[in-house]
């Protein structure tokens, strides 16, 4: 299971010399800091309970609880306990083992009187047939998830959703399934990705999101999850729906709803426990962090709490002791969230053994915490290898808490949720979610029943999330007709209308009232109304839909969703019509979001003749308000256009001129963006925008501008930004003015970086690179470690590459480090190791919000002594961290770079390169990508700093 994920360099939760001395119960109670008007109370303790990592009711309001004990390397056996208060305190005081000999077992959802448990690689089904409480059914349903990461990686969080299957969460890994029960099926598999399987049928498939260790949904269905720095995840698109439109490249279907990394900030009320092995002066010092192992999310949807507290994120912090509220906005297609209360947390404790893992909404209405109570929370595969062996990762197995929330002084009862048909429709208008979901879940169980349509249709539901419930319950059971979904695009609550749009998709082809009505949301008042309109209207006819997209293409501002919504639904028929009325009304002000998109694959899509119509509407009106997003439309025009081999050597929209006889071109915008990239009073942000676009014009007025950039008045991003788009133009002679000696010597090493970078970046431009390495020109070691590997595997450059790199990269690191490692015993200058960092690491890593998110964020890793940040430093490729691989790719009109890959789907792929310099490629432009088995990291950093800066840095580094 997911409790403290440790990036490579990024070791922000090591707990290395916690408080021996653990909080007795009354002692932690009475430690918490709480919000405002919140009362926290004791559910369980040990030893009634033992290392509680996920919790769950049955329809009587019983707790059944998972323990993983064996956590993190054995004995691996969990159990499932059924915790009972006898006398109504309020506080479990009867424990039956429920089942036990689980391996690390790590989630418990209810389904027809049992229970499935997640232990991977299987899921269990768990069921007490003769009334004594312990399960005497016990069968393996579905296995093939995979085992071969830490016991943090894995499958967790069964989950029922509106859609009346159970989604679990992929744990960072995948799986190849099948069900034992039905063994004539052919195994699914899947990478990272989450999944769901049929509840009765056992039929699994992949499912979008990739989260760690936690997984809800709100009222509505929505899912959220969670990494370890991005504390609640929303899974904002299916990505089917990405497949439809072959001109457009996108590749995200997840959003951080939730401040992520370094902006993921908490204040924690404990020691600082990861610094004072090695600060002893800060033994008491409370510390501001940021999350490292947000875990077991939910959104509380209980009533017995503030009501104000409705729908916000409760968002477990484990490394730091905490557990954070987050209020949620709907932002377009998904949600902006913040903390509750800026300084104070939902709960924290100085207990820094108070570990919580897991947050639910309980039968009473209050929220609940699985508090695993450890000492130690780390797997030992993240630590230092030489303090492996020596933390004692047993202190705490035999303790465990739960705890409610509630508003102060209440006392809340349990529900019980029971009763015929009619009774559990009426019981989907509790205010309180658990009961809801739970008559929900006895109901889809009951779907057969012979009152069961009736009971749904005639029931009077206030709550809109009743309403949803109701309409997903007759989907479910293959009763939903055409005039539910007309009642539902005309309800009230802009959520009804919304599950109505999705559920229509089917049935928008036939020029029938569902048809009609999903065409008219186009004009509804809701954002996330417009959005799901906007991805259902591409199963629409295509000579209808396109003026209902058009009206919502002009709504869509600055959210990407809305806009990547309309861009998937359209064809070219669609890409001429939209791009033709943003244009010629000047919507694009108000369409911001989707222009850059739009306008490459106009330049795709349409036939030279539409093509030059566009130019012509973009040329019409030269208006200085409207630079901004005609400078991102012709951006991905120009793109566009270059991708069906227009403007080879030249200007595509020479070549579009020529080949149409026209005289319309777009050469004030490259002026404008000339001009812009020199102006010294602008933003930093305006004029590396403006540098960036003129990469689409190579022209000679282009490359003056930005020449003139070179130099050292200039800052090293804008400086860097220049050099890339040169590097773009794939011109030798530009590259060979970039290498000339006297310019080459005069350059900084960060400089130097993005030259041999933009060098890269260019087929034509890597034989001069090469020539240059060859006449000692430029060092060897400059180019990066993995793009020499890469070199030497191409054909075209095997020789040369080989001759030059062959018998680079053998020196033995651990050889290097050891020489090295006295330095770490020196004092060096935090002021100058500032330096060293912007110099040497910046380009790829983000310190307390400087530099780029490449590699990890190094905020916090002064939580590592000395000798061990100098190995990830000198020995990069000791430990690679999923999620920063390194991948080269070489595009089909001659580009190459290697970055690490931030999302994927079927047709596209997202590269983040140096700088945090982010590109999305289609895959029919890609001519080849390939995983390395190297760090982007230099693999001879000491090479570009002396002894002194590195000293330096190491003491930055190890600042707080």
């Amino acid at each position: 299971m997911k409790h403290t994920l440790i990036f490579t360099l990024t070791l922000l939760s090591l707990n290395l010399v916690a408080n021996e001395k653990h909080y007795p119960t009354k002692k932690a109670l009475k430690a918490f800091q709480v919000e405002k008007g919140v009362e926290i109370q004791l559910v369980a303790a040990e030893p009634i309970v033992f290392d509680p990592v996920a919790v769950c009711w049955d329809a009587n309001g019983r707790m059944f609880v998972v323990e993983n004990r064996g956590y993190p390397t054995g004995p691996e056996h969990g159990s499932i306990a059924l915790l009972e208060d006898t006398n109504n305190d309020g506080r479990m005081d009867k424990r039956t083992e429920f089942a036990t000999g689980i391996p690390y077992p790590n989630g418990i959802m209810p389904w027809r009187d049992g229970f499935f448990v997640t232990s991977a690689p299987d899921v269990y089904y768990l069921k007490d047939t003769n009334g004594d409480n312990r399960a005497d059914v016990r069968k393996v349903v579905l296995t093939g998830y995979m085992t071969n990461s830490t016991t943090q990686l894995r499958v967790a969080h069964p989950t029922l959703g509106l859609d009346g299957y159970v989604h679990v969460t992929a744990g960072l890994t995948g799986g190849k399934l099948s069900s034992p029960e039905h063994p004539d099926r052919k195994p699914v598999e899947f990478k990272k990705s989450d999944s769901r399987f049929n509840p009765d049928t056992y039929e699994v498939e992949a499912w979008p999101g990739i989260g760690q260790f936690g997984l809800c949904f709100d009222d509505f269905g929505r899912k959220f999850n969670v990494s370890n720095r991005n504390p609640l995840k929303h899974v904002v698109v299916h990505p089917r729906y990405l497949k439809r439109n072959p001109y457009f490249a996108f590749s995200k279907v997840e959003y951080d709803a939730a401040p992520s990394g370094t902006a993921a900030i908490c204040w924690p009320i404990s020691e600082d426990t990861t610094t004072a092995g090695f600060h002893p002066t800060l033994l008491t010092t409370p510390h501001a962090g940021t999350f490292t192992s947000a875990c077991g999310p939910s959104i509380y949807r209980g009533n017995a709490l503030p009501e104000g507290f409705y729908g916000s994120a409760i968002c477990c912090e484990p490394a730091q002791n905490l557990v954070q509220r987050q209020t949620l906005t709907p932002s377009g297609g998904t949600f902006k969230g913040k903390p509750a209360t800026e300084g104070k947390e939902f709960i924290a404790s100085p207990d820094t053994w108070f570990r919580p893992v897991f947050s639910a909404n309980g039968p009473d209405g209050a929220a609940y915490i699985c508090d695993m109570y450890r000492k130690i929370l780390d797997h030992p595969r993240y630590l230092p290898e030489h303090i492996r062996d020596k933390l004692d990762y047993n202190a705490g197995k035999t303790m465990g808490r739960i705890y409610r929330l509630v508003k102060k002084s209440a006392k809340p009862v349990p529900s019980i949720v029971e009763g015929s048909i009619r009774d559990l429709v009426k019981t989907l208008d509790s205010p309180n979610a658990w009961t809801r979901e739970t008559a929900f879940r006895l109901l889809l169980q009951r779907k057969e029943d012979p009152s069961f349509v009736k009971s749904l249709r005639s029931a009077k539901l206030k709550r809109p999330a009743a309403r949803v419930a109701r309409y997903r319950l007759l989907q479910n059971r293959g009763a939903l007709h055409e005039f539910d979904l007309v009642d539902m695009l005309n309800d009230s609550s802009p959520r009804v209308r919304e599950h109505g749009i999705e559920i229509s998709e089917t049935q928008l082809d036939d020029g029938g009232p569902v048809s009609i009505g999903v065409r008219g949301m186009a004009n509804d008042r809701d954002s996330r109304v417009r959005f799901r309109a906007a991805l259902a209207l591409g199963f629409d006819k295509p000579d209808v839909r396109n003026g209902a997209l058009a009206l919502i293409a002009g709504r869509v501002g600055d959210d990407q969703w809305s806009a990547a919504a309309v861009m998937s639904s359209i064809d070219k028929g669609g890409i001429d019509h939209i791009t033709r009325h943003l244009l010629s009304t000047g919507k694009g002000a108000q369409a911001s979001a989707i222009m850059p998109a739009l306008g490459q694959a106009a330049g795709r899509a349409l036939t030279d003749a539409q093509a030059a119509n566009i130019v012509q509407l973009v040329s019409a009106e030269k208006n200085a308000q409207d630079i901004e997003w005609k400078t991102a439309f012709v951006d991905g025009l120009t793109k566009g256009l270059r991708a069906r081999g227009l403007g080879k050597g030249k200007s595509p929209f020479a070549d579009l001129a020529a080949r149409t006889k026209t005289t319309h071109n777009v050469d004030w915008l490259f002026n404008q963006a000339a001009e812009q990239a020199v102006n010294t009073k602008a933003t930093e942000p305006t004029r590396i925008a403006a540098i960036q676009f003129l990469a689409n014009n190579a022209t000679d007025d282009s490359t003056k501008a930005l020449q003139s950039l070179l130099n050292p008045k200039e800052t090293t991003a804008i400086q860097s930004a220049a050099i890339a788009t040169l590097g773009r133009f794939g011109n030798v002679d530009i590259g060979q003015w970039l290498i000339e000696s006297s310019r080459w010597n005069a350059y900084t090493p960060n400089i130097r970086n993005a030259v041999v970078s933009a060098l890269l970046s260019h087929s034509r431009l890597i034989p001069l690179l090469l020539t240059s390495i060859e006449e000692g020109q430029i060092p060897a070691w400059a180019v990066p470690h993995v793009r020499r590997r890469g070199l030497m595997r191409q054909a075209k450059y095997k020789a040369q590459a080989t001759k030059l790199f062959g018998a680079m990269g053998g020196a033995d690191r651990k050889k290097v480090y050891e020489e090295l490692k006295p330095l770490t015993a020196k004092k060096g200058d935090i002021a100058k190791g500032k330096l060293a960092f912007t110099k040497a690491c910046a380009t790829c890593h983000k310190y307390k919000g400087e530099g780029f998110h490449v590699g990890p964020d190094l905020t916090g890793v002064r939580n590592q002594p000395k000798d061990a940040l100098l190995l990830h430093i000198i020995v990069p490729n000791a430990e690679i961290y999923p999620g920063f691989t390194a991948y080269e790719i070489e595009t089909k009109d001659d580009r190459t770079l290697a970055g690490i890959m931030t999302s994927q789907t079927d047709t596209s792929v997202t590269i983040r390169a140096a700088q945090g310099i982010e590109e999305t490629f289609l895959r029919t432009d890609i001519a080849s990508l390939r995983a390395g088995s190297l760090s982007l990291m230099p693999n001879e950093l000491e090479k570009t700093i002396t002894k002194e800066e590195l000293v330096d840095l190491l003491e930055f580094l190890k600042s707080n």
